[in-house]
């Protein structure tokens, strides 16, 4: 009984997927494995399995980290970074199960751990302030990742000063690639890009923007700009909002 309802689960598991391709709204493919000392990963016209699968108009995007290893991704406040990054680690996780991808086209190696790193406010109980708690949880990635390994890192050394926060973010992109993992880092620091660009280190990416709106698309270069006023006004929180709050109250 038992032997029976585990194949009945895997039948299930595996109908899942194939119901998942003929749901989504965006070519769907099986993706191709290569055997490689490091992590690689080559998609055309990937999409986010979540937030795509029911929208049609879903920017598809192409992208490729062989040899490069580093992968530096700026762009403005709500410009898709952080959407692109988690359809990166998303497809790796679905494909690694042997599910369907919404993608035209894939190849890809396995990757051994899947790492995501995301801001985190810090513990009252832990003693290190912001800047502390992030490096630890940075430390135990980089510990714990190996050449195999897909690593994606929102921000780096928050909480100090801007020239301790270039030293240390420096450091550790460099430690990251040295291991020859693929990493991706998220950033507005684009003089730290612009750093590693200098040094040849990497690629430099960012998000598009075009009439003051983002398109979604991910295009070669650094963002200089982070919008934050245009965000401000969205949430209804700019210096013209705060005026008027506080003309209000009196």
């Amino acid at each position: 009984m038992g032997e029976f309802l585990d194949v009945l689960g895997q039948l299930d598991e595996l109908f899942s997927f194939i119901k998942y391709a003929q749901s989504s709204t965006h070519p769907t493919v099986m993706p191709k494995f290569e055997d490689a000392k490091h992590h690689r990963i080559n998609l055309k016209s990937a999409v986010n399995p979540v937030l795509g699968k029911e929208n049609p108009d879903y920017v598809g995007n192409d992208f490729v980290l062989d040899d490069d290893k580093l992968v530096l991704l700026t762009g403005p406040n709500s410009g898709g970074k952080t959407a692109f990054c988690k359809t990166v680690t998303q497809i790796q996780i679905l494909s690694q199960i042997g599910c369907y991808i919404p993608a035209k086209a894939a190849t890809m190696t396995v990757a051994d751990k899947v790492f995501y790193q995301v801001p985190e406010i810090s513990h009252l109980d832990d003693g290190e302030g912001r800047f502390g708690t992030e490096l630890k949880r940075t430390k135990d990635i980089f510990l714990a990742s190996t050449a195999k390994s897909l690593v994606v890192l929102d921000e780096l050394s928050e909480g100090t000063t801007f020239e301790e926060k270039m030293e240390a973010s420096s450091n550790v992109l460099n430690g990251f690639y040295r291991k020859a993992n693929s990493t991706i880092l998220i950033t507005h620091n684009h003089q730290l890009v612009d750093l590693f660009a200098k040094e040849g280190t990497g690629l430099s990416m960012q998000v598009e923007f075009a009439n003051d709106a983002p398109t979604y698309r991910l295009i070669p270069g650094i963002s200089r700009v982070s919008h934050a006023d245009r965000v401000a006004k969205k949430i209804g929180f700019s210096k013209e909002d705060i005026d008027s709050y506080l003309a209000n109250s009196k």
